[in-house]
């Protein structure tokens, strides 16, 4: 009787076999739904018909480029930020971060509505600071309009997507808007 038969194929037909993997799907269709929605809108976070992308971010501060401040560089910049951080004064708001072709802008999560934006031509800068202080994922963008007399330094904490890859994105723009012939940016979506 030990050396029924039925044991061995019984138990590698289990392994073989599809039957038990339908139902299982089933029980899991609502969750698989879910990530094919969540993949889908990933993907769709950077639409190749437009070029446009956003990236969730946290906007951390805003200086102003003042030589009188101090404050000339992203560095100078990022270190009033740990002193603002040191003494608890960063308060964070969540966005999204779009950037097209012709312009990076400012997109209210909630309302979607628009908070800034900025032309690409008034991006002067753009710069990844990684592990530089608790925010270890900063994006730098300085930009600078037609009127203001001084640029403005914004930074962002940037966690889904980190600073570097965002940072690629908004440089690709930019040397793009300066008319080279080959487009660099569809390739840095990729």
């Amino acid at each position: 009787e030990s050396v029924e038969g039925g044991v061995h194929p019984s138990s590698l037909g289990g392994l073989g076999a599809p039957s038990p993997d339908p139902p299982r799907n089933k029980a899991k269709s609502g969750a698989k739904a879910l990530y094919e929605q969540r993949k889908n809108f990933s993907r769709s976070s950077i639409n190749s018909l437009t070029d446009t992308s956003q990236y969730q971010v946290e906007h951390l501060t805003t200086f102003v480029l003042d030589r009188k401040d101090g404050m000339i560089t992203v560095d100078d910049g990022v270190r009033r930020l740990r002193l603002l951080d040191a003494k608890g004064k960063v308060w964070t708001q969540e966005m999204l971060l779009q950037v097209e072709d012709k312009a990076v802008s400012l997109i209210d999560l909630d309302s979607q509505n628009e908070l800034e934006n900025f032309p690409i031509g008034s991006v002067q800068h753009c710069q990844a600071v990684m592990n530089a202080c608790s925010y270890d994922s900063i994006l730098a963008l300085v930009c600078k309009d037609s009127g203001q007399s001084k640029a403005d330094l914004h930074l962002f904490q940037c966690d889904d997507i980190k600073a570097n890859l965002i940072h690629l994105d908004v440089e690709s723009a930019m040397i793009d808007a300066k008319g080279g012939k080959v487009k660099k940016r569809p390739e840095t979506l990729k």
